[in-house]
């Protein structure tokens, strides 16, 4: 395959975790009335979410012994071993304001027609529409395997989704079986605003309109620590690609930094106004926020590095190399931002210009825009991206792959693009700033019947050992990512035994778990 751009280790340094207090040392012996059995010994306490579910604390306890501890990563080492090659097979998932989560499964596929310039095409079919919550979904996301030496866009995993919304709950479902596993409940209450996976930590983010961020672990669904802070409702978070440190904005109208190691703010700036989004790029080297209609991109260091600024707000933002090959003289990083006008607007952050403003006219943002990507009446809510392999040529032990860029908008879309057509259609650096920008058609699109979307999210699926599906990743590679999945996403949750008996509900039935909850005990 190519050479894949690496992820660079640059990020903000964070404060080191604060040392132990010593608190447990040097306390006295317990009276001798009742000496505790060798049995009745416990760990330390810790704090766990409760988790509403049909799997009963005894099943979870017989479950654990199951678990091969040598699949578990143990640091930036292992995840680099384990790296998954680009999916063939990938899932995009949209929750709406009418409560109801939409499923697709994707893959590329020879041409049928050669109309489209391209050798490729993308088949997709619906897999699961059902309301998944009380009220209107605002997040949703699925679990990644670390991919330590790929940017952002390799995400591999899938096994978990999770979503959430103005219900205040977090619910957890298995993705591959399309099941629901049950609910995660914290600290916090209020209206869940942002779900971001941090893969090298095993993590779970949630944001809430309650001012706080609280984070899970994945194997287990333990709950870590709230983080507070943010005075109002958190809007939006995201953590660096090295999964240390976190960026978050709010109503306050601070960007706040997060040690996610030590569970603790490390540094706090003003921007003036209430932050709406906040991405990092690729390789952790800038970072982009957007405060209404301006858009602000920022170096580590904090300098100001582009400015937009529009009447209309922007929605969301992504940041991508493409070509993919870190080896390619036309490799260029670009900025995606999703308009208020229905298109998603396509900047080239590879020309050293200095801070720029860009000022709208009736149609949007222009200076600077390179490509517009079109195909949604209304405006654009949200935007993913996801490196997918094309099916290898018959005459190639390896496929090439792209990145596909998924949107959906308030107009009950969804749409995907192959930035492929960037290469082919984008003019170059030299000729971008005269002329209008290159529109591009969606290579699919998804109509939900009018349902107002307002979040998505693309995961790629781990080819299973010996499904001898021609690719990017032989039956060799398929095993090892098998074994990751299980190790890294899932330590202590369901693998094919545990089925009988749980009484899980499925994507097309609209039942609801039973309002039992099991509250696990501190350990």
């Amino acid at each position: 395959m190519p050479n894949k751009r690496k992820q660079s280790t640059q990020e903000p340094k964070a404060a080191p975790p604060a040392a132990g207090n010593g608190k447990n040392k040097g306390k006295g012996k317990a009276p001798a009335k009742a000496p505790p059995a060798p049995a009745a010994a416990k760990a330390p306490a810790t704090k766990r979410a409760r988790f509403e579910g049909p799997a009963s604390p005894e099943k979870k306890q017989e479950a654990a012994p199951r678990v091969p501890k040598g699949k578990r990563t143990k640091g930036p080492a292992a995840a680099a071993a384990t790296t998954p090659a680009a999916p063939l097979t990938f899932v995009v998932s949209a929750g709406s304001y009418e409560r109801l989560l939409y499923g697709l499964s994707c893959k590329f596929v020879p041409a049928t027609s050669p109309d489209s310039g391209l050798p490729y095409e993308l088949d997709f079919s619906p897999i699961f529409s059902f309301p998944a919550h009380l009220s209107s979904l605002r997040s949703v996301a699925a679990s990644v395997l670390p991919s330590a030496a790929t940017g952002s866009e390799r995400k591999v995993g899938g096994k978990y989704l999770v979503s959430g919304g103005m219900d205040e709950v977090v619910k957890v479902w298995d993705l591959k079986r399309r099941k629901e596993v049950g609910t995660l409940d914290g600290d916090a209450a209020g209206t869940i605003t942002c779900l971001r996976f941090v893969a090298q930590r095993n993590m779970l983010m949630a944001a809430t309109t309650d001012s706080s961020i609280t984070l899970y672990r994945v194997r287990d669904w333990v709950l870590l620590r709230s983080l507070k802070g943010h005075k109002g409702r958190v809007n939006s978070i995201d953590a660096h690609p090295a999964g240390r440190v976190a960026l978050s904005v709010g109503q306050d109208k601070m960007l706040r930094m997060w040690d996610l190691v030590a569970g603790k703010a490390v540094a706090t700036m003003k921007i003036g106004e209430e932050g709406d989004v906040v991405r990092w790029n690729t390789d952790g080297t800038k970072f982009a926020i957007i405060t209404g209609s301006t858009l602000v991109v920022y170096s580590v260091d904090m300098t100001v590095l582009r400015t937009l600024s529009a009447r209309s707000r922007f929605h969301d933002v992504r940041f991508c190399y493409f070509p993919l090959d870190a080896a390619d003289p036309t490799q260029r990083e670009y900025l995606f931002v999703a308009c208020d006008d229905g298109k998603t607007r396509v900047f080239d952050l590879s020309t050293p210009t200095p801070a720029v403003d860009v000022v709208e006219g009736e149609a949007g943002p222009s200076m600077d825009a390179i490509a517009m990507l079109t195909g949604h009446s209304n405006r654009v809510k949200m935007l993913d991206l996801l490196e997918v392999a094309y099916p290898a040529p018959a005459d190639s032990t390896s496929a090439r792959s792209t990145l596909v860029l998924s949107s959906i908008s308030t107009d009950g879309k969804i749409n995907l693009y192959d930035l492929a057509a960037l290469s082919v259609l984008a003019p170059s650096s030299s000729s971008t700033s005269a002329g209008e920008p290159v529109e591009i058609a969606p290579i699919a699109s998804h109509d939900t019947d009018g349902s107002r979307l307002t979040c998505v999210c693309a995961i790629g699926l781990v080819v299973p050992a010996g499904a001898g599906t021609a690719g990017a990743s032989g039956d060799a590679e398929g095993e090892g990512e098998s074994e990751s999945e299980s190790g890294e996403e899932g330590d202590s949750e369901e693998d094919g035994s545990e089925d009988e008996g749980e009484e899980e509900i499925a994507f097309d039935s609209e039942e609801e778990l039973e309002d039992d909850e099991v509250e696990y005990e501190d350990e």
